[in-house]
């Protein structure tokens, strides 16, 4: 049978072993500091103003833990380092080293070979490279960018910078229509989470004569399935809750439309051969 401790009694054990934990992390600090000529000496070598970042980023190197995710696209890859990489849910796109001289974490990734986009989700990072790129030279140089900056406290997009906002194209303004509305809802509560979760995202172009156009962003800009995500999964979705849709058409910018042309051009010669 067992007795029942008196509950003071059992309080003071709960207790004990907490006051002695604290008083094993205290010790060190109060042992050095009741040593003046060593604390003294120590505050000349190094301030305090020093110690603390340098503890900070120790810190934050031993504790991530960098994990990745494939994507529907071979040529892009998820890096999910734990942490929060945008706020408030916004994302930003690079598409060249010139582009991305507004973020200091993208302007390290392009400086590694083969890399080709870079795409900053929520709690990603979506790398996309060269063909002939290989993932396994690639993946050391790309973890251990994003650690230094994650380590360094930097801010991700230099204030003032291209993608240093929310998602403004699916923000609904008063002078939205209800049918646009209820697009603009779709997209951001039911279509973008899935699209995030293949590495990539969309972007609201405007709807017109029952067509929307969308752009596609990160993975799914370059993925050989973007016209079947397209059709079979966005448009099939819209089509159903907005009887308004008749179609979703992908939508180019002028420099998106010649890479198209000059792969068309290169798909007819090949076929020609």
């Amino acid at each position: 049978m067992l007795r029942l401790l008196p509950q003071r009694t059992v309080r003071a054990l709960a207790a004990a072993p907490r006051r002695t934990l604290l008083t094993a992390a205290i010790a060190p600090a109060r042992t050095l500091r009741s040593n003046s000529a060593a604390w003294s000496s120590m505050q000349k070598q190094m301030p305090m103003h020093a110690i603390k970042p340098n503890q900070f980023a120790a810190q934050q190197l031993r504790t991530m833990f960098i994990q990745t995710d494939t994507t529907p696209n071979q040529d892009s890859l998820k890096f999910m380092p734990g942490v929060a990489v945008m706020k408030d849910g916004s994302t930003a796109e690079f598409l060249d080293a010139r582009n991305a001289m507004g973020s200091p974490l993208a302007k390290k990734l392009f400086q590694i070979d083969g890399v080709r986009g870079v795409f900053f989700g929520p709690d990603f990072v979506t790398i996309t490279k060269d063909q002939d790129a290989v993932w396994q030279l690639m993946k050391p140089d790309v973890y251990s960018a994003i650690m230094d900056f994650f380590a360094s406290g930097q801010p991700i997009i230099s204030e003032g910078s291209e993608g240093d906002a929310i998602h403004s194209d699916t923000m609904i303004h008063e002078d939205d229509s209800e049918t646009v509305q209820m697009i603009k809802e779709l997209l951001d509560t039911r279509i973008r989470p899935s699209i995030q979760d293949d590495g990539g995202d969309i972007e609201y172009r405007g709807f017109e004569d029952g067509v929307v156009k969308l752009k596609l962003k990160g993975a799914c800009r370059t993925c050989d399935s973007s016209t079947v995500t397209l059709k079979n999964g966005i448009e099939n979705m819209l089509m159903h809750y907005v009887p308004e849709v008749t179609a979703v058409e992908q939508a180019f910018d002028e420099e998106d439309e010649v890479s198209q042309l000059e792969f068309e051009k290169l798909e007819r010669r090949l076929m020609n051969q």
